[in-house]
This record gives structure tokens, sequence and C-alpha cells, in this order.
């Protein structure tokens, strides 16, 4: 007995001192936010951010909780976990327990972040590898709308001298299960799911970050190449399980004309990989400060491949074309490429910080045959505004009005920043005009089209399939005014409070067919009260 305790006693004190020589380090964080929202005229909010359809009052919460094993300054794990959106009242989505009715009980949580950081022996060069937030550069405002996203990939960087560096990405955006199965393809082709479907959707990118003392400036260029599996059926939608908010940003980029809710979304069916290409540059000048410029720009150029299938179009004399069951053809038709620029100046008093921030992008010209002329975009969340775009505090009860994307838009935006109203009370003031840069007879050129080919008119709609679509002849105004209340130290209080008018003009999105039938608001889906009021209370616990 006396020599067993003496070997359970010299292995305890073994381990003890393997463990303390690899000891790890854990660390928690994360946070807590609620959300308590109003909006008027609420068949006008889109709320399919996953709140209740056409609820004036949404609350909601959400938790994320990340733990990193550190072993050394060179080498840590990191994992994130998401409980939410919780949205109070609703009891299931998708056959999911959402866990907000009564009796609670949701299967709400969800992997969010699985990466391990590590740093390549005898040099500088830093490596991200697993599931990770993703994002390419953006200045003048946030949420970069090619890619700024949680995604799945390898992230290298590297300190070039102490001005330049340079950073490799590469992410794996969808694979294998991107669509609900079917039966078979639209070349008639038998779908057999032990066949390679070529249905992934890569992503590379390069950039090149420089700093030099008032100024700073990252140009970077990045690739996608994206299968024609990708879409088997557009009839089917994506899996449940690729995040609906996620595949909404997708189809909203790399459609055609998908404002109008009558678009080719992603139709690249069978006519080989579709290759997009992106350069950008974002530049931050500062030394002058308290005066601060920022400035980005960006090109995007996607080819589109025609498909495969059975599809019937309207030529540019009105007559009809039937297109065979062989291609690519027509590829020209699926075309997406496009630019944005963005500035924003801004100079710092003790009272506040007024500033001016205008950005163009272009916009689709009329002709249904040669694509979009608005940039190809991925992802992002564009975080502008809270009720025009997606740039609240919330935990997401609602859906911006013009969705992810500041595509086929310009506007000018007067602000005014961090004004000090009390000790650990401020408040932010943003007023927003923006228009439309397509073509206003887009509209009408579809209705025609889906005329002739006796399919739906009704369903064409500024407010279309994702978000709102802007002529020329549509214009938008948005006043914001939030203001943050620091509680405890951990805790804050934010309140914001918008408004929203959108003027569609009426000519523009209406149509008279033929046949002498008339579409008109109830075409175009417009509402008889354009104007959105809302009100949001925000309590953000992060440690």
């Amino acid at each position: 007995m006396k020599k067993l305790s003496s070997l359970i006693l010299a292995a305890a004190l073994t381990l003890g001192g393997v463990s303390t020589a690899s000891a790890i380090d854990f660390k928690i964080r994360g946070y807590w936010s609620f959300s308590y929202e109003v909006a008027t005229n609420s068949a006008f909010v889109n709320s399919r951010a996953g709140g209740s359809t056409g609820d004036d009052f949404s609350a909601g919460e959400r938790l994320r909780l990340y733990l990193e094993a550190k072993a050394s300054k060179s080498l840590s794990g990191t994992v994130g976990i998401e409980i939410g959106d919780i949205y109070y009242g609703q009891a299931e989505k998708n056959n999911r327990a959402m866990g907000g009715a009564l009796g609670a009980d949701g299967t709400l949580i969800k992997l969010k972040r699985a990466f391990l950081d590590w740093q390549v022996p005898s040099s500088d060069i830093k490596v991200r590898m697993g599931i990770q937030g993703m994002k390419l550069p953006l200045f003048a405002s946030s949420g970069n709308f090619v890619l700024d996203d949680d995604a799945a990939g390898i992230v290298a960087s590297s300190r070039v001298n102490e001005n330049f560096s340079v950073t490799a990405m590469w992410a794996r955006l969808l694979n294998d299960s991107p669509l609900e199965t079917t039966p078979s393809y639209y070349n008639g082709t038998a779908y057999d799911p032990d066949h390679p479907d070529n249905d992934a959707l890569d992503f590379f990118a390069l950039l090149f970050p420089v700093r030099f003392d008032g100024f700073n400036v990252t140009p970077w260029v990045g690739f996608a190449a994206m299968g024609d599996g990708i879409g088997r059926n557009p009839n089917k939608d994506y899996s449940e399980n690729f995040i609906k908010t996620s595949r909404k940003k997708l189809q909203e980029g790399m459609g055609v004309y998908t404002g109008t809710g009558k678009a080719p979304m992603l139709l690249e069916y069978g006519g080989g990989e579709t290759y997009t290409w992106w350069g950008g540059l974002s530049a931050n000048f500062n030394r002058f400060d308290p005066f601060i410029l920022k400035f980005d720009f960006m090109y995007g150029n996607k080819q589109g491949n025609g498909m495969y299938r059975d599809e019937t179009y309207t030529k540019d004399n009105g007559k009809v074309k039937k297109l065979g069951k062989h291609g690519p053809l027509d590829a020209d038709r699926y075309n997406r490429s496009g630019w944005f620029a963005s500035i924003l100046a801004e100079y710092r008093f003790d009272w506040g910080t007024p500033g001016i921030f205008a950005w163009y992008s272009s916009g689709d010209d009329d002709d249904l045959n040669n694509g979009s002329e608005r940039m190809p975009a991925m992802s992002g969340n564009w975080e502008y505004t809270h009720t025009g775009f997606k740039g609240t505090t919330a935990s997401g009860a609602y859906d911006g009005i013009f969705a992810y994307q500041p595509l086929g838009l310009w506007g000018l935006a007067l602000q005014l920043r961090e004004i000090p109203l009390m000790e650990d009370l401020t408040s932010h003031i943003k007023v927003l005009y923006m228009r439309g840069t397509n073509s206003a007879n887009m509209p009408k050129k579809i209705a025609e089209s889906q005329y002739l080919l006796k399919e739906n008119i009704n369903g064409i709609s500024p407010a279309g399939a994702i978000g709102s679509y802007l002529t020329t002849n549509d214009w938008a105004m948005e006043v914001d005014w939030n203001t943050e209340y620091k509680i405890y130290e951990n805790l804050k209080l934010v309140v914001e409070a918008s408004y929203l008018y959108v003027d569609f003009d009426k000519d523009t999105w209406s149509y008279t067919a033929p046949d002498g039938v008339k579409y008109g608001r109830e075409w175009a889906q417009r509402p008889d009260n354009p104007n959105v009021f809302k009100v949001g209370l925000n309590f953000h616990y992060s440690f």
C-alpha cells in the first residue's frame, strides 16, 4: 500500500510538472445584447431578418461567447458560440425551436468562430486558419460589401518593414450543399450525389497596407471562382443551414437586376465556372489632425457564363427567343460590373465632430441583354444608417429597407458625432439624402419582358425580392439620432431614433400592357404611406 501511494504521488507530481511546463492561459470574452424596437408602417419595413413580419414592435436578444486558449504569444486557439437571435414570442422557425415563446428551451446555439492563430517559426508571418471574421478594408464607412462576414479559410500576414505589410487570404464560401437536393440539372442530367458537383465558391485576396506618419493606404485585389453547380434549381431556396442573411447578401450582390424582384439571381447553370475580380483602394489622411479625410474606391467585374437549360427571353425588338438546351448561350446577359467610391471629411471639436460623407455607385442601364452595371458583391453589412441600411446596434429585429449594399445609389450626408451632452452621455446625428443611379426605363423594360413571356407582372416591385431598387427618378432621405449612455463600465444603453422617407416615382413604377391592362401602385407594391419611424432601446453588456 505504501509503495502504491508513493507511485500515485510520483505520477501526480510528474503530471503536475507537465501541466506547469505547458500551461495554457484561458481567456473568455463576449457580450449580451438586448433590443426593443418600435417601427411604424411595418408593411413597408422589410422584416425578413427574422422578426415577426408586420409587427410594429419587436424584441430580441443575442449572446456571443469567445474562449481563447493561449499557449504562447505565437500560438493560440479561439472558439466562439452565438445564442440567438432570439425573438420574443417566437416558438419556432424552419422546424427549429427558437426559444422565444412561453417555456423557452430553444436550440439556437451556433458556432460563430473556430480558428487557430500561430506564427511561422523564425519569421514575421502570422497565420489564422479556420472559421473567422474576414473583411476587406472600407475606411470612409464600415461593412465592405465584397466581403465582411464569417467564413472558413486561411489568412496569412507579414510585416515587410515598418511601413509596408502584406496580407493574403483564401476562403471557401460555399461547397457541397448550397442548395436543397434536386433530382436533375436543367440540362436534363440526373443529379448524382456521388458525382462532383463543381459547386464550390472560392475567394482569394491580397492586401498591401502602407502606413506613414499622417496617412495610411491599403490597395487590394480580390478574385472569386464560382462553380456552375452553385445553382441547380432557382425554384429551390438555399438550405436553411446556409444562414438566411448571408444568402440574401450573395443573391443581392451577384445577381443581375435583383432589386426589381424579377431577377435571374444566380442563374449560372451548367455553363462552366463564373469568375469575378475586384480591385480597390482605401486611404486615411490624418496629417492635419483634427481634420481627417477618408476615401474608398472599388471596381468589380463578373463574367456570366449563360445557361444550358430551356429558357425564353425578350429580345430588343420585342420578339421572344427560346434558348436551346446546350450552351453557354447569351452569357452577356449574366455579366455584372461596376464601381463604388466614397469619401468622408471630418473635423474634431470639443463640442463634437462634424463631417460630410458622400458616395456614388454605378447603376443599371436599360438594356436587359448586357447584364448589370452595378458592382458585384458577395457579402457585407453596410452600416451607414440603421433604417435604410443595416447599421443598427440592435440584435436584428429589422432589415434595412435598402438591404445590405449601397449599389445602384448615390448619397450625400451631413453628420455630427460624439456630441458630449453630459458625463457618460453622448449623441450622434446623421441626415442623409440618396437617389438611384439605375435607369428609369428598367422597370418598364422588365415588365414588358415579363408580359411577352406570359409571366407574372405583379411581382415586379421597387421593394423587390431582397431590397429596394431606386432609379434615377426615385429618392429617399433618412435622419438618424443615436444617444449612448454608459450605465456601468461594461454596460451601455443605446437609444436609436430614425425617420426614413422614400419617394418611388409613380410613372416610372407603372406599366400599361399591350392588352390595355394597367399596373400601378399595386404592381409596384408602393405603400400609401412612404414614411417609416423607428425607435430602439438597445442594452449591451460586454466583457
